[in-house]
């Protein structure tokens, strides 16, 4: 038995086969303890293969036979076998609406399940598979945002130049876009309809890339109509997002079992606000991070409320990273930073990175650690790909941070007032320092992923693939090992300094009674394992060898 009484299961049928995907959230149970439960890899698909529903539905059937505490469902997986099989025309409209009826039967096998669900309410344009289809992807979204404009009584200019998009886009791929937009959005209709016959307890409808203006912007109103018509609208969340609502439905899940509220105060750089729409989301960012705390399970700090943990954004800056003024930015960044170092010594603090999408701003990031804020005792930390990404993950992790730290007071205060065997001292502490790592996994896989590579070494690497091996950025097939071999190599490299002068030798907790105290000290960095899982360098895998050492603090003292 590990720090829990007994053993808690989840099971997750993911996005896809993506770390953000399957590992954050395998990470994020061992932190707490629970067993998260996934379907066998080989079904899930890769990137343009669909994963196979059929049999992953039978795959939950089967599993929630066992005792099972929560399921978290990706209905994109239950309905088309994933986020990039959702984007195409191979699966009819009849044949998803079948596939959803896995719904009603888990449910009469499981009446008192938690079956939490995210689908996914479709990007403004057509998926990047190839050069060929990238050269349509500009034109498509633009069509896409017109026939927003158009439809909310744009101007003639706007309905002029959506009908010469209609001219420039071949009619095969507007037509397969909006033949797949109308198929999506009435599995997204069935999904509430899930809701209101019981077969699901929460629905997420996650609207993935988008702008203020569009095709999505009705189906979103439909949507809500369609839930408050149905009685439903308590249980239904929509926002933007998409990779990391898989991990805040598994938080949410964990802060109402184990009956948490935790109190967050939203932190912004001075003069600064959530004002600005992210690039790739369609309303303020402000409103984002309300939706996000609820749909994670946490709420905001009110004015006489003693906050857990302080979430520090840098929010959208409201221009594209290259059109930027980071040298004026720079100061205002600085003077965040230093806000936070002196928040950190009282706080937990959750760092959110929205700023630009795509990685981190290497100006935050260098503000950071010049004002002395300790990396590894941070909450949590994100910044990848959009703004609603890298919060929603920040979110789930540093939540959840607070439970893996509570966690180790209670194993402190049970060996002060309890006689523990030496055995069950062993499984305790064995149990927290894994919990320890897994942190310290995630933590760590985060600043490398979304600011050594996304910001600094992809944008080198992806300059060689195209102008040197002249491959695709959106398939590298054959060059694959040749971009991957850059890749980790420069990775690993800058992982390595980054590990010895931010990690090494860090305390990461202490536990223990009084008089009794040791520290938790991260010891070498071993291995680094860098692979690009989908043979194309929008994402990397990360994963990390290293180990901890306890120390004696009480010898230290004396």
């Amino acid at each position: 038995m590990g720090l829990r009484h007994r053993l808690h299961r989840i099971i997750l049928v993911p996005l896809d086969d993506r770390p953000v995907n399957l590992r954050m959230p395998r990470l994020l149970a061992e932190m707490v303890g629970y067993e998260l439960v996934t379907p066998p890899r080989e079904l899930l698909g890769h990137f343009k293969t669909a994963g196979d529903p059929e049999a992953i539905g039978a795959w939950v059937l089967g599993q929630v036979v066992e005792p099972v505490d929560c399921a978290v469902l990706s209905l994109d997986m239950l309905a088309y076998g994933g986020l990039v099989a959702s984007r195409g025309a191979n699966v009819r409209t009849a044949l998803a609406q079948e596939r959803l009826n896995i719904l009603s039967a888990i449910r009469a096998r499981a009446p008192h399940l938690t079956i939490y669900a995210f689908n996914v309410i479709m990007r403004l344009s057509i998926t990047a598979r190839s050069d060929e289809t990238a050269r349509y992807w500009e034109l498509v979204r633009r069509y896409s945002e017109l026939s927003g404009v158009v439809a909310e009584g744009g101007d003639a200019q706007a309905a002029a130049e959506l009908r010469q998009l209609e001219q420039q886009i071949p009619a095969a791929v507007l037509g397969e876009y909006l033949a797949v937009r109308g198929r999506n959005h009435q599995i997204n209709q069935r999904a509430i309809e899930e809701v209101a016959a019981g077969n699901l307890d929460m629905l997420v409808l996650c609207q993935e890339d988008a702008a203020q203006f569009g095709l999505h912007q009705g189906e979103q109103q439909r949507l809500r109509q369609l839930a408050d018509k149905l009685k439903v609208a308590d249980r239904v969340l929509m926002f933007p997002g998409a990779d990391e609502v898989a991990a805040m439905l598994l938080v949410r899940f964990i802060h109402a079992h184990m009956l948490k509220s935790t109190a967050v105060k939203i932190m912004y750089p001075p003069g600064e606000d959530g004002r600005h729409i992210a690039e790739f989301e369609d309303r303020p960012f402000a409103e984002s991070v309300a939706a996000h705390m609820q749909a994670v399970g946490v709420h905001p700090a009110g004015e006489d409320e003693e906050p857990d943990l302080v979430l520090a954004i840098n929010p959208p800056a409201g221009c594209r990273r290259q059109e930027a003024d980071i040298q004026a930015r720079r100061p205002l960044l600085e003077q965040f930073a230093r806000r936070i170092k002196e928040i950190s010594t009282e706080r937990g603090v959750v760092i959110c990175d929205a700023a630009f999408p795509n990685g981190a701003e290497d100006a935050f990031s260098e503000a950071l650690i010049e004002a002395g804020i300790e990396l590894p005792r941070l909450l949590s930390y994100a910044a990848w790909n959009t703004a609603s990404n890298a919060l929603g993950s920040a979110l789930a992790h540093g939540t959840l941070r607070l439970i893996a730290l509570q966690d180790k007071g209670a194993f402190d205060l049970a060996q002060l007032l309890t006689g523990i065997s030496p055995m069950r001292y062993l499984e305790l502490l064995n149990s927290l320092i894994n919990a320890e790592k897994a942190h310290v996994q995630l933590l760590f896989t985060r600043f490398v992923d979304d600011w050594l590579y996304q910001t600094q070494v992809r944008p080198q690497v992806t300059e060689h693939v195209v102008k040197l091996l002249r491959t695709s950025i959106f398939d590298l097939q054959e060059s694959t090992r040749a971009a991957e071999q850059m890749v980790g190599d420069m990775l690993t490299q800058a992982a390595a300094d980054l590990w010895i002068e931010q990690f090494l030798g860090h305390q990461c907790v202490e536990i223990g009674p009084p008089g009794h105290r040791s520290g938790v000290l991260l010891a070498e960095l071993e291995q680094t394992h860098v692979t690009l899982p989908w043979q194309r360098l929008f994402e990397v895998d990360l994963e990390f060898e290293f180990g901890v050492e306890l120390v004696s603090r009480d010898q230290e003292a004396t």
